[in-house]
C-alpha cells in the first residue's frame, strides 16, 4: 500500500508538473501573437521546430536508455565476472556520451551558421542557428540530471526545476519584449536607461525570444549541479554500446513522431509560394490557430498519464476487456465534447490570439478533429504495449509520418496551410484506424464501434449544424447563436445519458461490449 501511495503521489506531482508547463508555455502565445508580426511569429515557430527535429539527434533516446540499464544488470568491464548493477555508470556513460556529442554537433552548428542559416532561407541571421545550437546543448545536458532525479524518486525537486525553466523564459520574454522597450521610449538617461541601453538593441525581437530560451536552459543547468556532482564519471565503452544498440530505433520513432507534429511548419516554409515573408506570415497563423488545439491534447495527455499505467495494471484481470471496451466509449464522448465546447465558443476563444492571426481560423475545426482521432490512437496503442509488438507502433507511426510527409508536399503550394491540416487529419485518422485494425488481430476487445461513431459523429453534425444555421461568418457568433449552441451541447449530453443510463428503452444494435 505504501508504494500505491507513493506512485500516486508521484503520479500526481509529475502530472501536475506537465500540465502546469504546458499551460505557462502556452502562455507566450497570446503574447507572441500581440508583440510580433505574423510573419516573425512564422520565424520564431520554424527556427523551434528545426529545434524540435534537432533534439531527436541529440539525444538518440539515451534519455530511455538510461531506464532501461540503470534498472538492471549490465555486462560491463568492472567487478564480480563482467557484471554489476550501473545505476550511477550508466548515468556516467549517458552524460558523458550526450556532453561529447552535443559540443560536436553544437561546434558544427555555430561554425557553419551562416551556411546553415543560408539554408533555412534566413541568410542575415545566422544568429538564429547559434541561438539554436546553444538551447540545444544546454537542453541535452540536463536530460541525464533530470533522469536521474526522476529514478532517486526525488520528484519535487524536479518538478521545481522543471517549471523553473518555464517561468525563467517567461521572464526573460517580458525582460527583453516589454520591459525594455518601455524603458528606452519612457527614458533618456539614468542608471536604468543606461543598463537597458547596454544590453538591449531594438529592432531585433525575434533574437530576445532565443535569448531568453537560452538563458532560462542555462540557468537550469547551473541549478543541477549539486546531481551532475554525483554522477559516476566513468565511460564505459561497452556499456555505450548495448545502450546505443537498444535507443537507435527510438531515435527512428522519434523522428516519425516529430514528422507528424511539427513537418508542416517547416514545409510551409519551403513549399508556399511567394515571397519568404509571405510564407513565413502563413506559418505565423496556421501555428497559432494550431495553439488552439491545446485545450484537447491537454484533455488527452491528462488521460494518457492517469489511463496507461492503470491499463497495464488491469489487463490480467477479470473482466478487463469489458472494462477497456466500456472506457473508449466513453472517451469518444468527452473529447467530442471538448470538440463541441471549443468551436461552440470559438469567437471567444479566438480572442486569445492576435487580430493578425485570426485569419486562419477555419484549421481549427480539422486540427480538433484531427487531434481527437490522435487521442483514439493513444487508447487504441495499448494492445501493442501490452503485447510486446512495439514494432508495430513504429510502423503505425512511419505510415503517418509517410501521410503527412505526402500531403504537405504536394498540397501545400495550391492549398496552403489548409492541405498542412488535413494532412494532419488524415494522419490521426490512419494511425487511429490502424492500431484498431491490428489490436483486433493481436489483443481482440469488442468495442461497442456504433456507439463510438455516434458520439464522434454527433459532434462533427452538431457543429455543422449550428454552422449552417449562423446568419455570420466563421468566429462570428450573434447573442442568440450562442444561447443555441449551448442548446446542441446540452443536448448531445442528454442523449449520451439516455444512451448510457442502465435499463434504456432504446437498444442500439452494436457490437456491445457485454458480448464479450
Amino acid at each position: 500500500m505504501s508504494n500505491l501511495r507513493k506512485l500516486a503521489s508521484q503520479t500526481v506531482v509529475y502530472g501536475f508538473t506537465y500540465f502546469a508547463g504546458r499551460l505557462l508555455n502556452f502562455l507566450l502565445t497570446p503574447f507572441y501573437t500581440r508583440v510580433f508580426a505574423p510573419e516573425d511569429f512564422g520565424a520564431i515557430t520554424l527556427i523551434y521546430s528545426y529545434i524540435t527535429f534537432f533534439n531527436i539527434l541529440y539525444t538518440y533516446g539515451l534519455e530511455t536508455g538510461y531506464f532501461y540499464f540503470a534498472n538492471k544488470s549490465v555486462v560491463g568491464n568492472g567487478t564480480n565476472n563482467g557484471v554489476r548493477s550501473l545505476p550511477d555508470p550508466v548515468a556516467g556513460t549517458s552524460f558523458i556520451s550526450l556532453l561529447t556529442s552535443s559540443l560536436l554537433f553544437s561546434g558544427i552548428l555555430i561554425l557553419f551558421s551562416p551556411w546553415f542559416a543560408a539554408a533555412i532561407h534566413f541568410p542575415n541571421h545566422a544568429d538564429f542557428v547559434a541561438y539554436a545550437a546553444l538551447i540545444l546543448a544546454f537542453d541535452t545536458l540536463i536530460v541525464i540530471p533530470f533522469a536521474y532525479l526522476r529514478k532517486a524518486e526525488r520528484s519535487l525537486k524536479f518538478a521545481f526545476l522543471k517549471l523553473l525553466n518555464i517561468l525563467l523564459n517567461i521572464v526573460f520574454n517580458a525582460f527583453f519584449l516589454l520591459l525594455c522597450p518601455f524603458v528606452l521610449s519612457h527614458y533618456s538617461s539614468g542608471n536604468l536607461y543606461e543598463f537597458v541601453s547596454a544590453i538591449y538593441e531594438p529592432g531585433h525581437g525575434i533574437r530576445y525570444v532565443f535569448l531568453s530560451n537560452v538563458l532560462s536552459s542555462l540557468i537550469t543547468l547551473a541549478t543541477l549541479i549539486p546531481e551532475i556532482r554525483r554522477i559516476d564519471f566513468r565511460f564505459d565503452k561497452k556499456l555505450w554500446q548495448q545502450m546505443l544498440r537498444y535507443s537507435w530505433p527510438l531515435l527512428i520513432l522519434g523522428f516519425a513522431g516529430m514528422i507528424n507534429e511539427t513537418l508542416d511548419r517547416i514545409l510551409l516554409a519551403y513549399r508556399l509560394p511567394g515571397t519568404q515573408e509571405m510564407r513565413l506570415e502563413q506559418v505565423g497563423i496556421y501555428s497559432a490557430c494550431y495553439k488552439l488545439s491545446i485545450f484537447m491534447t491537454l484533455a488527452i495527455a491528462s488521460f494518457r498519464y492517469a489511463a496507461e499505467p492503470f491499463f497495464f495494471s488491469q489487463m490480467k484481470e477479470k473482466g478487463s476487456k469489458e472494462l477497456f471496451a466500456r472506457i473508449l466509449k466513453y472517451f469518444s464522448f468527452a473529447t467530442g465534447l471538448i470538440f463541441l465546447g471549443i468551436l461552440m465558443y470559438l469567437p471567444i476563444i479566438l480572442l486569445i490570439l492576435g487580430k493578425d492571426y485570426r485569419s486562419g481560423l477555419e484549421v481549427v475545426p480539422i486540427l480538433l478533429m484531427a487531434n481527437l482521432f490522435l487521442g483514439l490512437f493513444y487508447y487504441l496503442s495499448q494492445w501493442y504495449k501490452q503485447t510486446e509488438k512495439t514494432l508495430y507502433g513504429a510502423l503505425i507511426s512511419v505510415g503517418g509520418a509517410a501521410i503527412t510527409l505526402g500531403i504537405n508536399y504536394i498540397f501545400i503550394p495550391r492549398y496552403g496551410y489548409m492541405a498542412s491540416a488535413w494532412a494532419t487529419f488524415f494522419c490521426y485518422f490512419f494511425m487511429a484506424a490502424s492500431s484498431y485494425i491490428l489490436g483486433q488481430k493481436f489483443y481482440p476487445v469488442r468495442y461497442d464501434t456504433f456507439r463510438i461513431s455516434l458520439y464522434i459523429a454527433g459532434a462533427a453534425a452538431l457543429y455543422f449544424i449550428s454552422l449552417a444555421i449562423s446568419d455570420k461568418p466563421l468566429g462570428q457568433l450573434s447573442w442568440w447563436m450562442y444561447i443555441l449552441n449551448t442548446f446542441l451541447i446540452l443536448l448531445y449530453i442528454l442523449v449520451f445519458f439516455f444512451l448510457e443510463k442502465p435499463g434504456s428503452i432504446l437498444k442500439v444494435k452494436s457490437r456491445s461490449a457485454q458480448e464479450i
